[in-house]
């Protein structure tokens, strides 16, 4: 019998952030604080989905599962420390990331309310929160025309993470289930939770965007404003787009691979080079 690896790879990336202009993503303030404030959620935000999947880990008796979650450690680990590094570039150019980085850590703290306060409830933000980045990503990935408006310094960066995210999207859900679910009050809880980070997770991005524009002084940059609020919230926005694939998170027969994304990924490892 052959041994069991891992459904993805962990890849080592090192890359550099010593040629990033200010306004990388289609030379617009908006639209690349709307990326610099999801980098600014990363690094503690991927610290914390490993914390809260080795916590369980040891619960786990499927060998598959077992395999998956190591690698889902690696490529997340591996996420919080690229996106620190870019961070690290961002605020050499003036921006204080280290305030929002901050804020984040603010809004994890929601995790220690009492009814939050637990292996389970962790567990389940990070599921949560692993539909959201799973669903984004896809999102982007299909969009070549926004890739293609990324900077070549940060394109590969956020095409890399976009298809690790949809390679480990269900092991912190396949997890979950099978620690808990089909408990009825546990379905209860993944759903109260995601309606708690949802609304977490919007307010902290628009934050850390109305907070990059006050310091790059683009606050009343109207047209930048308007074209990126359009190009994520409008009629074929990117956080329009996803709301379909969001809602059927509240399916109790709901799995991540029913977003087949595996298309996707077979094309963007080539575009990118990975195996």
């Amino acid at each position: 019998m052959s041994a069991v690896t891992a459904s993805f790879p962990v890849r080592r990336q090192d890359f550099g952030f010593e040629d990033v202009p200010r306004h990388w993503v289609d030379s617009d303030p908006f639209m690349t604080h709307m990326f610099n404030a999801l980098s600014a959620l990363f690094p503690d935000g991927e610290r914390f989905f490993v914390a809260s999947v080795r916590a369980v880990r040891e619960q786990i008796q499927d060998p598959q599962l077992q395999k998956d979650i190591g690698a889902f450690i690696g490529q997340e680990a591996m996420h919080a420390k690229e996106h620190g590094n870019f961070n690290e570039g961002a605020i050499r150019q003036g921006f204080d990331i280290k305030k929002l980085e901050g804020w984040t850590r603010g809004f994890l703290a929601a995790k220690d309310l009492p009814l939050l306060n637990s292996k389970r409830a962790h567990l389940a933000a990070t599921v949560a929160l692993e539909h959201f980045t799973g669903i984004l990503s896809a999102q982007l990935l299909k969009r070549e025309d926004l890739v293609e408006a990324i900077h070549p310094s940060m394109r590969t960066l956020w095409a890399w993470h976009c298809i690790e995210e949809n390679e480990h999207k269900a092991v912190a859900f396949d997890t979950y289930r099978q620690l808990y679910e089909p408990d009825i009050t546990d379905y209860a809880l993944r759903m109260g939770v995601m309606a708690l980070i949802t609304v977490l997770i919007m307010v902290a991005i628009h934050a850390f965007v109305i907070e990059l524009m006050r310091e790059d002084r683009q606050l009343t940059n109207l047209r930048s404003w308007v074209s990126g609020l359009n190009r994520f919230w409008g009629r074929r926005g990117m956080f329009t787009a996803i709301i379909p694939e969001y809602l059927d998170y509240f399916k109790p027969d709901f799995h991540p691979w029913q977003h087949d994304t595996s298309f996707l990924l077979r094309k963007w490892r080539k575009e990118i080079g990975v195996a």
